[in-house]
C-alpha cells in the first residue's frame, strides 16, 4: 500500500492542478489531510488490537459520507461554496482509494461497502506490496521505497510543469489583451 507520503503528494498535486486557491497554505493542508484521511482507520487498532485498516473508510460509500459532511461544515463556516468543495473533497479522498486499489498484495479494499463486503483490487499495479513482517530497515523495502520515490518525483515534476504552463498562458493572455486595438 502507498505510504502517507504518496497519498499526501497526490492530494497536494490535485489541489495544485484544479484549485486556483491552492496557493493558500490552508487549502494545501486541507488537500493533504483529506488525501490521507482514509488511513486514520488505524486509530481504533491502537486501542483494541483489532485490525481495522483498509476497512469501511476505504469505500466509496464512506468517501461520499465523509466528503458530504466535511464540505457542509466548510461551506457553513467559510466563504467556500458547497458544490466545488464537495467535488474537490471527493476527488482528494477518491485519490486515496485509487492508489490503494492499484497496490499489489493484501486483500484489496471494500470499495462497495455498505452494499457489498467484497474487497476489490486492480490487476494493474502501481505500487508493490509492503512486507510488514520484515524489519523496518530490511532490504526488501528498497523496491517499495524506489516506487514511492519515483512516483513522488514524477508527480512533483508534473505539478511544476503544469503550474509553469498555467502561468505562461495567463501571462500570454494578459499580453494579448494589452495589444488589442480599441
Amino acid at each position: 500500500m502507498p505510504s502517507p507520503i504518496a497519498h499526501a503528494v497526490s492530494g497536494y498535486a490535485i489541489a495544485k492542478g484544479v484549485n486556483p486557491l491552492s496557493r493558500m497554505w490552508h487549502v494545501a493542508f486541507y488537500a493533504v489531510f483529506v488525501a490521507i484521511a482514509a488511513d486514520f482507520d488505524f486509530i481504533p487498532q491502537l486501542v483494541t488490537s483489532v485490525n481495522t485498516h483498509r476497512g469501511f473508510t476505504h469505500s466509496l460509500g464512506f468517501a461520499l459520507l465523509f466528503s458530504g459532511v466535511v464540505s457542509a461544515v466548510i461551506a457553513r463556516r467559510t466563504s467556500f461554496k458547497y458544490r466545488p468543495t464537495l467535488l474537490l473533497t471527493l476527488t482528494l479522498y477518491g485519490s486515496h482509494l485509487l492508489l490503494d486499489f492499484l497496490t499489489q498484495g493484501g486483500t484489496g479494499i471494500p470499495l462497495l461497502w455498505p452494499i457489498s463486503d467484497s474487497h476489490f483490487q486492480s490487476t494493474i499495479v502501481l505500487f508493490p506490496a509492503v512486507h510488514h513482517s520484515h524489519g523496518l530497515f530490511d532490504s526488501i523495502h528498497v523496491r517499495f521505497l524506489s516506487f514511492e520515490l519515483i512516483y513522488t518525483v514524477v508527480l512533483l515534476w508534473g505539478i511544476s510543469q503544469w503550474t509553469s504552463y498555467k502561468h505562461q498562458r495567463r501571462k500570454q493572455t494578459l499580453n494579448d489583451e494589452n495589444r488589442m486595438p480599441l
